[in-house]
């Protein structure tokens, strides 16, 4: 819950992400939209302009990483225009986190949800990884792949499935296409730094966890995740001072009851003695 004392000061805010529209048609249609908000109801209360954000070439809405200072009411403006103008893509999804003092006070995965098959495809596929049903999964990310070929976060997360179903180079396939696709998504990073750890290619896993990180906010759970993970091939490319750093961040940081990092502070904690012991 949000005071009103916050509510009356300026806060940082962070956006990132990337919607794809894929044809003509539907980019006219959303400029459109975006535009005539603007003008009609929104005007000055939105943080991005048309021109920062829309690209014709490839049919884009991108958001490049980035720090920003608000007020409340042009938080909301701006992620309820964001959320009307994703209904009309196809693929991708807007991040935007609301943080003060390192603490998220707010935040919003914004996305497409349409009856369009490659979007509810997408969707059943996210929604049956989360109950387990690794195959149905598979082949309803499959369908929204077919549908739309340009659909980064469907390979990254078939890409996951792959991975639980120990189809690693099938993973290996999916997360190099998401990443090829869309550079600046931590995820497909994460999966593919796991499928080099099981090949013990330390170096490549490392360099994977590092672009995770640097693709991620510390308010996420993914980005200790990854410092984790780098750590512990750091410690099994026997570079154990550097690995030493990673692990007494990982342990110095403050996690919430429900965030995944918790379970893993036993882990981090034996890591950093084998590593002090190998140090000396």
């Amino acid at each position: 819950m949000i005071s009103i004392q916050q509510q009356s000061v300026q806060l940082k805010v962070v956006f990132r992400g990337r919607l794809e529209f894929g044809s003509q048609r539907a980019y006219d249609m959303v400029l459109k939209h975006w535009n005539s908000r603007v003008d009609t109801y929104f005007r000055s209360d939105v943080l991005f302009t048309a021109e920062e954000i829309f690209s014709e070439e490839g049919f884009l809405l991108t958001v490049p990483q980035q720090t920003l200072m608000s007020s409340q009411k042009r938080w909301r403006s701006t992620t309820a225009l964001l959320y009307e103008v994703a209904q009309y893509a196809l693929a991708g999804n807007v991040g935007a986190w609301w943080v003060l003092n390192g603490k998220v006070l707010d935040q919003h995965t914004i996305e497409p949800k349409t009856d369009k098959i490659a979007v509810t495809e997408y969707l059943r596929g996210c929604e049956l990884v989360q109950q387990g049903g690794m195959e149905q999964a598979s082949e309803a990310l499959t369908n929204a792949i077919e549908k739309y070929e340009r659909n980064a976060l469907a390979y990254e997360r078939r890409g996951y499935v792959n991975y639980k179903l120990k189809n690693y180079n099938d993973a290996l396939y999916d997360f190099n296409k998401s990443i090829a696709i869309y550079a600046h998504n931590p995820e497909p990073f994460f999966g593919r730094g796991k499928v080099n750890m099981l090949k013990n290619e330390w170096d490549a896993a490392i360099l994977d966890f590092q672009n995770t990180i640097d693709r991620s906010l510390a308010v996420q759970p993914i980005y200790w995740l990854a410092r984790l993970r780098k750590a512990d091939c750091l410690f099994h490319a026997k570079n154990y001072l550097v690995a030493i750093k990673e692990l007494k961040l990982f342990l110095q940081r403050s996690f919430s009851d429900n965030d995944p990092n918790i379970r893993f502070r036993p882990k981090a904690e034996f890591l950093l003695a084998e590593c002090e012991k190998m140090s000396k």
